[in-house]
């Protein structure tokens, strides 16, 4: 995999905060959709 260079990393962290705020409806629910996107080892 290559990788990604920083503006491309804080465009995809952006992208995943748009996400996240216009689906959960709580915290408790915005960190869910987090743990829940881990990649499992």
């Amino acid at each position: 995999m290559s990788e990604m260079t920083t503006a491309e990393l804080n465009q995809f962290l952006e992208n995943i905060a748009k996400l996240i705020e216009a689906t959960a409806k709580s915290p408790e629910a915005a960190a869910e959709i987090v743990r829940d996107s881990k990649v499992k080892a």
